[in-house]
């Protein structure tokens, strides 16, 4: 399996990088979530968890970094209302 490498985190939220391409992924209480994935299916805060959680959704640089950007925006968003 190819290395994986976290580039950014924001809050519980990772943009992560395999082989050039990007993913979003959320990390809570030692499990890993896909940010995209409706059933939000947990996994162990390993890389092969990471890998599970992502599978095939990984994407290109610039569409993956702007929807980063948008999910981070909308949980700082809601941190604060509830904060």
């Amino acid at each position: 399996m190819a290395q994986i490498s976290i580039i950014a985190q924001q809050g519980s939220h990772l943009l992560v990088q395999r082989r050039g391409r990007l993913a979003i992924i959320e990390r809570r209480d030692g499990m890993v979530y896909a940010v995209d994935d409706e059933e939000r299916e947990g996994f162990p805060d390993t890389p092969e968890g990471v890998a599970q959680a992502i599978g095939n959704n990984w994407g290109d640089s610039e569409s993956v970094r702007a929807r980063f950007e948008e999910v981070t925006e909308r949980g700082e968003a809601l941190a604060e209302k509830t904060g």
